[in-house]
Formats: structure tokens, C-alpha cells, sequence
């Protein structure tokens, strides 16, 4: 994606930091803490928010790098999927201020940190 934000399905945002694209999501199905969000089994529940408004109060975060793969494998023994889910806002901030400040280092040791010590 070439735009620096996108909006997905009222349920999260993307964005492009640094060459790398973070995925900020708290809709249906996604690794959030309150079950009503995550098990609504209505994909489209985000879209149809009373007031227009959908609020969690963590998120699930996955990173693609500089080469439009996702930053972490499932077999890479940073973390154990391609998605770090219950993400608070302090933990996203963390990374993307991480993703913006590495220049050319590897951040996926750092991000690993950040989700694992949040």
C-alpha cells in the first residue's frame, strides 16, 4: 500500500513508518481482550458501531518489513506468530516509535521486547 494511512473496516488502522507497515487492529476476530469484540462473529459488527464509534482497549499489531513480508515467521523463534495480540496503546506507541527510530537495525529483537514486557 503506497498511502501512509489506511483505514481497515472501522476496526484499525495501518501505517507506513520508516519503509516498515504496522497494522493496528481492534475489531471482530482479532487478538483483543474483550470477548464481545473478539467472538462477535459479525465481521462487519466495527462498520455498524452505535454513534459510529468502536473502542477497545487493546489491540493486535502485525509489521511488515522493508520488503513487504511480514516481520516476523512463524518459525523464527522471536515470538510465536506472525501477530502480537493484546497489545495495549502504550505497547504500540513503543513500537512504532521503535520502527521509526532504527534506521538500518533489525528491530524485531526490540519489538519482541516491547510486546513481551508490556
Amino acid at each position: 500500500m503506497d498511502k501512509n494511512f489506511t483505514a481497515v473496516r472501522n476496526g484499525g488502522i495501518q501505517m507506513n513508518i520508516n519503509g516498515f507497515r504496522i497494522s493496528i487492529q481492534f475489531g471482530p476476530g482479532n487478538y483483543v481482550s474483550d470477548p464481545s469484540i473478539r467472538f462477535n462473529g459479525k465481521w462487519d459488527a466495527s462498520l455498524h458501531a452505535e454513534n459510529g464509534i468502536w473502542q477497545s482497549d487493546d489491540a493486535e499489531v502485525m509489521i511488515w518489513g522493508r520488503d513487504d513480508q511480514p516481520l516476523f515467521k512463524l518459525d523464527d523463534g522471536i515470538i510465536d506468530d506472525q501477530v502480537m495480540g493484546w497489545c495495549t496503546s502504550d505497547c504500540v506507541a513503543r513500537m512504532i516509535g521503535c520502527l521509526a527510530s532504527c534506521g538500518d537495525e533489525d528491530p524485531r529483537r526490540a519489538i519482541a521486547q516491547i510486546w513481551k514486557a508490556q
